[in-house]
Formats: C-alpha cells, sequence, structure tokens
C-alpha cells in the first residue's frame, strides 16, 4: 500500500538538521545494531532511515510493542461494550479452571491485566508448555492478590488477547482491521502464533516501522483520526497514563514513570511502546514529538537508555518555530542516513597465522554445546567454520570486515512457537582482535531476531572457543566454552 505519513524538512519543523546528524553519531559510537529509525514532529516525518538489509516494506518483529497493540484493541472491545474494564478474565476460560480456583484466579479483571498486575509472581507458561493461555488459570504458582503490584508478565498480554479472539472469532489483527484501515496500517501485517494458534500478542506481532509510526500518531491523537473517534477517548487517555506504579522494576531508568495499559509512562507526560531488543515508539506531547526504532540490541547493556538519552538530548535542540532551512546541514544529514550500517567486529581482516589453520580439524573435548569438531576456511574475503555437533555437520560464513547472508543450519520456530520448520535468514562477520584471536558475530534478521558472538584463540595446535546467544528460545546449542587439539 502507498505510504500516507506527510514528509517535512526538520528545520521546517523546529529541528536542527545537524542534531538529527549528532544524534545518529551516538548511535554509530556506541556500536548499536540498529535497524532503523524515525523521528516526527507535529504529525510529520522529519527524518527517516535504515540499516541494511532493513528497509522501509520490512515486517519487522515488533516483539513487546504488540502488548500496546493488544491494549489499543482491548480499548475497541470496550468502546463497542463486548467488553468492560472489569470484566473477569476466569469466566472466559472456565475449560481451563482447576476444581478449586484461587479466589485471587477468580477476582482479577480485564484492567488488573493491563496493569500488568495479575495474581501469578511471573510468566505462567515456558517455551515446553503446549497452551499458553492455560497454565495462566492452571499454573500452580503462589498467588497475590491482583491489582495491587506491578509485575511485568506477558501471559497477561496473550490473555488478553485470547478474550479477543475467543469474543469476536478473529484474530486481533483482523479485528482491528477497521482501525488500520483508517490510518493505513500494512494489509499484509501479521502475527507469530502461540502453540494452541491463538496470536501471540504479547510478543509477536510484525509490521513496518512506517506502521509503528502511524500506531503512535493514532495513540498521540487519543484514537482520532481524520475526524473519527475510533476509540473511545477516555480510555485512551487512561491507556497511556499511569495507572499503577513501577518504581521496583528493574529495567530502563525510563521505566519508573509508571504503567497504563499495556504503555509505558515517560516523564514530562510522555508514553511509551517498549519492545525487546530497541523496538521503540517514545511519544512527547509535550515536544510534538515521537521517535520510533526497529533494532537488536539484546545483549547490549544499557542501549536503551543510550538510544533514549540520544532522544532527550535531541528533544533539547528543538524551537517553538520553524528554523531558517539550512540545505548544508540537511544535505550532510542525508548523506549519514544513506550510509547507514550495522557495525562489524572490531580488527584486521587477515592474520599471518591463517596458513597453519586453514583446512585443519580440531577434535574438541566434552562441551555443553556437543561439538564434536571444528574447522576454518580461511578465504580472501570470508571464513567458514565448519562443525559438528548433535544435528549433524554445518557451516557458518563468516565475511572478514564485513556481512556475508546465509540461512543458519538449525532448524527454529517460524510462524508458530513449537514448530521447528525455519532455517532463519543470517548475517555474519568477523575479524581478527589479535593475530590469534578471531571475533566472530551471527545475526538473525529474520521473523525472529537475535545473535551468537564467538571468540576462538588459537595456540601452536590448539584451540580454546567461547560462545554467547542472545536470543528468544533459540539459537540455544551454541553456548559456553569449547577447547580441542589438531586431530
Amino acid at each position: 500500500m502507498g505510504n500516507n505519513l506527510f514528509y517535512a524538512t526538520p528545520e521546517s519543523l523546529g529541528i536542527p538538521s545537524a542534531a538529527i546528524e549528532t544524534f545518529l553519531e551516538v548511535l554509530t559510537d556506541k556500536k548499536l545494531c540498529m535497524h532503523g529509525f524515525m523521528l516526527l514532529r507535529h504529525g510529520k516525518v522529519a527524518a527517516e532511515g535504515y540499516w541494511p538489509p532493513f528497509g522501509a516494506d520490512k515486517k519487522h518483529r515488533i516483539y513487546s510493542v504488540s502488548k500496546s497493540f493488544t491494549g489499543l484493541a482491548i480499548g475497541r472491545m470496550i468502546t463497542e461494550g463486548k467488553l468492560s474494564l472489569d470484566s473477569r478474565p476466569s469466566d472466559f476460560f472456565l475449560e481451563h479452571l482447576p476444581k478449586n480456583p484461587h479466589r485471587y484466579v477468580m477476582e482479577a479483571t480485564v484492567r488488573d491485566l493491563l496493569m500488568m498486575a495479575t495474581y501469578n509472581p511471573d510468566q505462567s507458561y515456558t517455551v515446553r508448555d503446549v497452551d499458553f493461555v492455560k497454565t495462566f488459570f492452571e499454573s500452580t504458582q503462589e498467588k497475590h492478590k491482583p491489582g495491587q503490584i506491578f509485575s511485568y508478565d506477558t501471559a497477561a498480554t496473550t490473555v488478553l488477547c485470547a478474550i479477543i479472539e475467543k469474543t469476536t472469532g478473529m484474530t486481533m489483527l483482523e479485528y482491528m482491521r477497521p482501525v488500520f484501515e483508517e490510518i493505513g496500517f500494512s494489509k499484509d501485517a501479521w502475527c507469530v502464533e502461540t502453540p494452541e494458534g491463538r496470536s501471540w500478542t504479547g510478543s509477536g506481532i510484525l509490521c513496518t516501522m512506517r506502521d509503528m509510526a502511524r500506531v503512535g500518531l493514532f495513540c498521540i491523537n487519543k484514537g482520532e483520526w481524520n475526524g473519527k473517534q475510533l476509540i473511545n477517548r477516555n480510555y485512551m487517555e487512561e491507556a497511556m497514563s499511569k495507572q499503577i506504579e513501577t518504581s521496583m522494576f528493574e529495567g530502563a531508568s525510563e521505566m519508573s514513570y509508571g504503567y497504563g495499559y499495556q504503555f509505558w509512562c515517560m516523564r514530562d507526560g510522555g508514553f511509551a511502546m517498549n519492545g525487546m531488543g530497541g523496538q521503540f515508539v517514545f511519544c512527547m506531547p509535550k515536544y510534538g514529538a515521537m521517535l520510533v526504532t526497529t533494532a537488536d540490541l539484546q545483549g547490549h547493556m544499557g542501549a536503551s537508555d543510550v538510544v533514549l538519552s540520544a532522544f532527550m538530548k535531541l528533544l533539547g535542540s528543538f524551537v517553538d518555530n520553524s528554523l531558517p532551512e539550512d540545505a548544508l546541514a540537511l544535505k550532510s544529514m542525508e548523506i549519514r542516513i544513506k550510509g547507514l550500517y550495522i557495525p562489524v567486529p572490531n580488527g584486521e581482516n587477515t592474520t599471518y597465522i591463517s596458513d597453519g589453520i586453514t583446512g585443519q580439524t580440531y577434535v574438541l573435548e566434552d562441551n555443553k554445546a556437543g561439538m564434536k569438531w571444528l574447522r576454518f576456511i580461511i578465504e580472501n574475503e570470508k571464513c567458514r567454520f565448519q562443525y559438528e555437533n548433535a544435528s549433524g555437520e554445518h557451516e557458518l560464513v563468516f565475511g572478514m570486515g564485513r556481512y556475508e547472508h546465509q540461512l543458519f543450519p538449525e532448524k527454529y520456530f517460524g510462524k508458530r512457537i513449537g514448530v521447528r520448520d525455519t532455517n532463519y535468514k543470517s548475517m555474519g562477520a568477523a575479524a581478527w582482535v589479535n593475530p590469534n584471536t578471531l571475533h566472530a558475530i551471527i545475526y538473525a534478521v529474520d521473523d525472529h531476531l537475535g545473535s551468537i558472538r564467538f571468540k576462538f584463540v588459537f595456540d601452536g595446535n590448539d584451540v580454546c572457543g567461547y560462545m554467547v546467544k542472545t536470543a528468544e528460545w533459540f539459537f540455544d546449542e551454541y553456548q559456553g566454552f569449547i577447547s580441542g587439539s589438531l586431530a
């Protein structure tokens, strides 16, 4: 579909182009794995950019931004009289109630789940469960009074979505289609499914970054679009304002301002949709501003605060009126945006010991990863890492100082959690951090996002390696130390 967003120069919106370039410099200097950004003010896009291989048309996993979308769908249910904040989730799933359900299970309301104030101490399901919703009611975890204390729980959102889908007979995205049609949301957006076949809107929606921006504008406008009030205004105001305090939540510093109905509160009356790994929609109505990002910042300590701090500093450069156009600064910003790239490991592309390594087979000691042997084939612009583990013989390819695109050899979850039927699109790069130490990284750049970082140290006839994976429910085989010697 076409792009119904409006664009303007930064200066016409009271934003210096140079300040946007400085914002991007911070992200680059910190070597963040960004995928996209959009900066909007007064409803118009001041700047938009993508880090290849990501682009404007990519349906990107938005992780827990999906929760905020679910909050909007609940708002539409309430607007249409299909539900109320006082409705009890237990009434919708009598088939899942244990024989003698705890009174807190029966007392919990839709409002409690929207606020992340459930009766379970933490998420009720694991990747091994076959019915996520069922666990929410049948969990034998100790219970506490709902509606009192914030405790982030994706199962709460999973149940809210299940209520919508059971009541309407449609997927949540289908139910929201009349609203989405109005705002120009992609028709082919979709959602990863739970093992039982429901939409996993606690984490699984995939849409474009522009779709995220459209939803953000819809929220800033409190449920109104082109003069039509599509979701009850009072509900929207409550959803994006503090309903429960979050002072004990262990997350980014900005998450201490409270929580609404599946929305985070921010300073100065702002609100946010936050998704794992850097999926952000930061809305600051006081400044008429919004920042949207997509990324894979998993495993990068403090990365969320880096992005937010850079955004807050950018807001400080805004002025109330338009600025004189600055053609040179605008051109410089545009050049930087066109040159955005995902950082590769630091180091050299070659090493003098490569001739003694390439083609050699190292037999490994018993290890957590289950690897039996490994081999490196070192070529001019790439390094082939060959190995055998419990699932067979495989190869990963690392570009030297650049990314090499490939399908990851193991199969993981695709459209449905629990079904291993998909080889993820991936890209790998490596560098020699010193003559005998190779640092490499593989990014999954598919519907599921994650990474594995490798380090290999060669010492005479021996090799020692270390692998760290940062991903939700996959890459589990690639963790820990490996060590061995030439065969």
